[in-house]
């Protein structure tokens, strides 16, 4: 198995790329993509810009929305 194939085992087979997502309301991401992208954002909050802050909040409202 190469590295690109190593990194990439870890990211879910069932959920579209933030650049997809990006593109669509977080009420149209299944639960799996607002956990997923909601974890991985979190991790990068320090280094948010405010765009990308305004992203997560949507997403916190989102799963609350949908008590996830």
């Amino acid at each position: 198995m190469s590295n690109k194939d190593e990194s990439t085992s870890h990211y879910p087979r069932n959920i579209r790329d933030f650049q997809e997502l990006s593109s669509m309301k977080p009420s149209e991401w299944t639960e799996i993509e607002l956990r997923f992208n909601h974890r991985a954002m979190s991790d990068l909050s320090p280094w948010l810009n405010e765009q990308g802050t305004h992203i997560h909040s949507q997403i916190i409202q989102e799963i609350e929305r949908r008590g996830v």
